[in-house]
């Protein structure tokens, strides 16, 4: 079972470590393998600028992943996840697919019937993965200049 632990500040430590065992999807994302603290410092701030909500993702008590989504995107009002990424310790178990769908039962308790996220288009892995979850690309966009499919799916 997979539940989701709102993220707090005793938790930014697992968050480097999460994000760190990542090094293909940082350089992809921020040109860098790993990202710091002060990264992770921004990132939060940017989120808290649209309410952004950030959960550590748990599977039998240990910490697998993170999530972030904004419940109303101040550019459509829709709900956007902007970051979900698995620790590479648990990747290939089928643990992504879990923590998704307990995200979007989340939202879904939320009241939301739509979810939106954005994927840089050079990130195949991450595509496929959202491809596969039942996500449809709607438009093709550039965030940071970079080019970017947005993606969405109708939930219960």
């Amino acid at each position: 079972m997979i539940t989701l632990e709102p993220r707090g500040k005793e938790h930014l430590q697992c968050e480097l470590e999460i994000m760190n065992s990542n090094p293909d999807f940082n350089i992809i994302s921020s040109g860098k393998p790993n990202v710091t603290e002060e990264d992770l410092e921004k990132e939060r701030e940017e989120g808290k600028a649209v309410n952004a909500k950030r959960f550590m993702m748990k599977h039998d008590q240990q910490t697998i992943g993170l999530i972030e989504y904004c419940p109303l995107n101040p550019n459509d009002g829709k709900p956007w996840i902007g970051l979900f990424i698995i620790h590479s310790d648990f990747q290939g178990k089928g643990l992504a697919k879990l923590a998704y769908e307990a995200a979007e039962e989340v939202l879904a308790e939320e009241g939301f019937s739509e979810i939106r996220l954005g994927v840089l288009t050079n990130n195949e892995r991450g595509n496929s993965f959202w491809q596969r979850m039942g996500f449809i690309a709607f438009k093709e966009g550039l965030h940071e200049n970079r080019p970017i499919y947005h993606y969405k799916k109708k939930i219960k």
